[in-house]
């Protein structure tokens, strides 16, 4: 088996989850859409910064991760971005329709499900790897 015939389920799988993301985050928005913006941001906040590290911590005591996270800095202000975007989006949309929290809701979809996968290879190619080949076969390395 390949390296690109091992990478590729892994790809589907990634793609997959920020699918199944994108619509969560999305239903999540659109099923307030009687309350204020500040309300679907609250939620939203609370859905995409509590419930990853609680899967994350369900999964490593599973023994099922496979794959590496991002930096968890930068994940943060990816989240808090989206949100911050998708509250000015339907301020937006407020003056012009009234279906801004559905449209606002589609556009988080569109955006996790498209976006995150192209984010989350950069995120992980840029990170440093935890440990140099050296230290890894038990040698000491000095630089």
């Amino acid at each position: 088996m390949t390296a690109d015939e091992r990478a590729r389920p892994a790809g589907t799988t990634m793609r997959l989850g920020y699918a199944v993301a994108g619509l969560v985050i999305g239903g999540a928005w659109a099923f307030g859409w009687d309350v204020p913006v500040w309300e679907h941001a609250l939620r939203l906040l609370v859905i995409i910064l509590v419930v990853p590290p609680v899967v994350h911590l369900a999964r490593t005591r599973l023994g099922r991760l496979t794959h590496t996270h991002p930096p968890l800095r930068h994940l943060v202000i990816a989240k808090v971005l989206l949100v911050i975007g998708a509250i000015g989006l339907e301020l937006l949309l407020d003056q012009v329709t009234p279906a801004a929290p559905f449209i606002t809701a589609a556009a988080l979809t569109v955006i996790v499900a498209a976006c995150g996968p192209r984010w989350h290879r950069k995120q992980r190619r840029n990170a440093a790897p935890p440990h140099s080949a050296g230290s890894a076969a038990g040698h000491r390395t000095t630089e």
